[in-house]
């Protein structure tokens, strides 16, 4: 159980609430919980559920989100695990997300991306995505820097930059970038 408080380089500011619960046996672990995401500049909330299972180089994900008044977002993902020891871990992440935002709008995106993280709470991932409502392809960049975290290891700082430059689509040449600055606080 925890909550997430960020703040990001294009004004959006958000507070996180989860729970979690973890069933592992041997080699496998099943990890399932509930979240909501309050936008606190009055954006519609969004909450959900996921599960995930687990076993030591494969990993299988679901999330279904529901944003009030508005939409649902369904997400399936799969890790296949290339490296990983007690200090880092190498992961192949595929993705498939379905999106309604009412009666009429309905679009997937899907793609993969090959990541790294370590026990210090760093991670940089290098992937691609693709809209088939706009027809649009990304190359994306993710990476998050563990600024600070105490020493029971409850709380930390992150701060966090993802980079899409887009190479197909009507969004061809353009580049987003978004750098998010967030609190995390376990409560368990």
């Amino acid at each position: 159980m925890g909550i997430t408080l960020s703040t990001n380089s294009q004004g959006v500011n958000n507070l996180n609430g989860y729970i979690t619960q973890k069933v592992a046996h041997g080699n496998l672990n099943i990890l399932s919980g509930l979240f909501a995401n309050v936008n606190l500049d009055g954006a519609p909330l969004i909450r959900g559920v996921f599960g995930e299972i687990e076993n030591s180089s494969l990993s299988l994900g679901l999330t279904y989100a529901h944003m009030a008044s508005t939409g649902l977002h369904l997400q399936k993902n799969l890790r296949l695990n290339i490296f990983k020891d007690d200090k880092e871990a190498m992961d192949l992440n595929f993705f498939h997300n379905e999106v309604s935002l009412g009666r009429n709008v309905k679009f997937a995106r899907y793609g993969g991306n090959l990541g790294w993280r370590c026990s210090k709470g760093h991670m940089i991932s290098f992937g691609v995505s693709h809209t088939d409502l706009f027809n649009t392809t990304a190359m994306e960049a993710a990476f998050k820097i563990n600024l600070w975290k105490s020493k029971e290891g409850a709380s930390s700082l992150d701060i966090s930059t993802n980079v899409a430059h887009f190479i197909k689509g009507p969004l061809e040449g353009h580049q987003d970038v978004m750098v998010t600055l967030a609190f995390s606080y376990s409560l368990g």
